[in-house]
């Protein structure tokens, strides 16, 4: 089998011609038989019409057939024919060659038209009915005209030639349409193989023309699809390195250069404690970032474990409310719950929910100024529950909807001290269990964030 596709469809199309040529053969013989037939049945009805009318001529004029039909054989023999008186069981009583007296001939078609074989030479005949008394008192019979088959066939051979001249003639053509069509529909795909090629060597903005087929055009489209996707992942990959250089480069500054200063003696008596301080707080500070960024990376690969649960969402609010009960105190804001008793329960891993809400809370507090509520608000929807927790800050940034769950993402108006990673775990939580979490700016100040859960089967 030829390993490149344009050889197969070549091929193919090689055997679509030839089945179709022997189709056309098979169908072109059959005409020719049919031809054959109906031109040896017109033409020794014309030959027999005047032997048959010579015979019952002489019938009436008081001869015998075998008398009339020897004073025909001359004239049989110049038309490359002999002649057959027969009885109606088939029995030659009469043969212009004298050859075939009391042989039985074959039946005949429903055109009176039939073969014998003598001497290995086949003969054609028609058959045409006589007068009564022609075969003896009372009997009835027929005159047979004969010609050997190889006349009929010289028929055959004459156009044999133009036939196969025309087979070659159209075998050649297929054979350049096939080649062009397989070239046609293999071309895209070269080019679609180049393209890859191309893209496997770091060349992340090809992209291949859409032509050729539906098919074809449809996998240039997938490519391009895959090549955009896999372009915008390694511009992500490239955006979190930097930002997490970023992020990680501030506290490991503070901790190289408050540590320096202890070696070198530079810090005595408090500042030693105070710069111990410092070492300690920016080294938690990076390992919640670590911790923080293993997290979301484990549960966007599915590779954290996490428990199956039904889960009432009014318990995990009323547990991230009470958590973050005095950092709210300490804000000035103050929670308003509602609407959440009556949602049916989630499935889930407790612990994960109850830090996706507890993220959302704790975000939401620290974009709230003092003295205002964060509105917490449930519903049903179409086998899911949708729980909306409203802050009262300046809202988002333009453009932000969708950046704010990116690892690190923070807008202008962000916690300094915060990590960028709230978000990002409480979405990658969502999505963990089959939901998601969005966001918008409301009308009378502050942002609104929508996470939505499907609604537990059990």
């Amino acid at each position: 089998m030829p390993r490149t596709v344009a050889s197969r469809l070549f091929l193919s199309y090689l055997a679509v011609v030839l089945v179709g040529l022997a189709a056309a053969a098979l169908t072109i013989a059959g005409l020719l038989l049919r031809y054959e037939n109906d031109q040896t049945r017109l033409r020794l009805e014309e030959l027999s019409a005047p032997f048959l009318t010579a015979i019952q001529t002489g019938v009436r004029s008081g001869q015998q057939p075998r008398e009339i039909v020897e004073a025909l054989t001359e004239q049989a023999r110049a038309a490359n024919a002999r002649l057959l008186v027969i009885t109606p069981q088939r029995r030659v009583v009469v043969d212009s060659d004298g050859t075939l007296v009391n042989f039985t001939i074959p039946p005949v078609n429903t055109a009176n038209i039939g073969t014998f074989t003598e001497k290995d030479e086949q003969w054609i005949f028609v058959r045409q009915q006589l007068l009564r008394a022609v075969v003896g008192a009372g009997g009835q019979g027929f005159i047979v005209v004969a010609r050997p088959r190889a006349v009929f066939a010289d028929t055959i051979r004459d156009l044999l030639p133009a036939l196969l001249i025309s087979a070659a003639v159209s075998a050649g053509f297929a054979l350049v349409v096939a080649a062009l069509l397989s070239r046609t529909i293999t071309r895209p795909l070269r080019v679609l193989a180049s393209g890859a090629r191309r893209f496997a060597k770091g060349e992340y903005e090809t992209r291949v023309p859409l032509s050729g087929p539906n098919e074809v055009a449809e996998l240039g489209t997938a490519f391009n699809e895959m090549a955009g996707e896999i372009q915008r992942a390694r511009g992500s990959e490239r955006a979190f390195l930097a930002d997490i250089s970023h992020e990680l480069r501030t506290p490991l500054t503070s901790i190289q250069g408050f540590a320096q200063a202890i070696v070198e003696g530079e810090a005595r008596g408090d500042a030693v404690t105070r710069a111990g301080e410092v070492i300690h707080r920016e080294a938690r500070r990076l390992v919640r970032m670590v911790e923080g960024l293993l997290q979301v990376a484990k549960l966007e690969a599915g590779a954290q474990a996490m428990a199956q649960e039904d889960v009432s969402p009014a318990r995990l609010l009323s547990s991230a409310v009470a958590a973050l009960d005095v950092q709210a105190r300490d804000a000035g804001v103050r929670f308003d719950v509602a609407d959440a008793d009556a949602l049916p329960s989630v499935r889930g891993d407790p612990d994960k929910l109850a830090q996706l809400f507890l993220n959302l809370l704790d975000n939401a507090v620290k974009h709230s100024p003092r003295g205002a509520t964060v509105r917490v608000r449930g519903e049903r929807d179409d086998g899911t529950i949708i729980l909306r927790v409203r802050d009262a800050g300046s809202g988002l940034p333009e453009g932000a909807q969708v950046r704010l769950f990116q690892r690190f993402y923070r807008g202008e108006n962000a916690v300094r001290n915060g990590a960028g990673l709230g978000l990002a775990i409480a979405q990658a939580i969502a999505q963990a269990h089959g939901g998601a979490i969005s966001a918008q700016n409301v009308a009378d100040g502050g942002a609104e964030f929508a996470v939505r859960l499907p609604i537990s089967r059990s």
